[in-house]
C-alpha cells in the first residue's frame, strides 16, 4: 500500500522518505470499528501494529501481576507487538475505542528498516524503554496493594 500523500504523522516524520515508502508499501492497512478486537493476547503474531488514526485501548497482562495494565492511546504511530520478549513478559489485548486505522507491518520488514534507518531504531528503542518503565511501575503498584 502506498504511503499517505499528506504530511506523515509526527511518529513517521523523523524517518527517511525511503523508510516511510517501504514501510507503507510492505504493510497492510486495516480498519477497525469501535469495540472491535485488534489484537488478542491469545493470538500469536510477530507483526508490528502501528496506530494511524483513532484510539485504542491496550491491556497488558504482566506475568505474575494480578491486574492488567490498561493504556489508551490515540497518538498516530503508537505501536504494539513485534517485540517477542515484550509480548512474552506482558501479552496484550488491543481494542478499538473509536474507528481506527492500523498499519500491520511484518517483523522482517521492520527489522530490515531498523538496519537502514537510525531514526526508526531510536524511536522503537525509546518506546520499548517507556513500556519497560510503565510495566515496572504498574507491577510495583499492584504488589503494594497487596493480595
Amino acid at each position: 500500500m502506498n504511503a499517505p500523500t499528506s504530511a506523515p504523522p509526527p511518529f513517521f516524520a523523523s524517518f527517511s522518505e525511503a523508510t516511510r515508502e517501504k514501510l507503507f508499501a510492505g504493510s497492510e492497512r486495516r480498519e477497525h470499528a469501535p469495540g472491535e478486537t485488534i489484537l488478542s493476547r491469545a493470538q500469536t503474531t510477530e507483526d508490528f501494529y502501528f496506530l494511524l488514526s483513532g484510539r485504542w485501548t491496550m491491556r497488558r497482562f504482566v506475568r505474575g501481576v494480578s491486574e492488567a495494565m490498561v493504556w489508551r492511546d490515540d497518538a498516530p504511530g503508537a505501536w504494539v507487538s513485534g517485540v517477542a520478549a515484550l509480548e512474552a513478559i506482558a501479552p496484550t489485548d488491543v481494542f478499538a475505542d473509536r474507528p481506527c486505522q492500523v498499519l500491520v507491518a511484518p517483523r522482517d520488514l521492520v527489522h530490515a528498516l531498523l538496519a537502514e534507518d537510525p531514526g526508526l531504531a531510536a524511536r522503537l528503542l525509546r518506546d520499548i524503554h517507556r513500556w519497560a518503565e510503565r510495566l515496572e511501575v504498574h507491577a510495583a503498584l499492584t504488589r503494594a496493594k497487596g493480595p
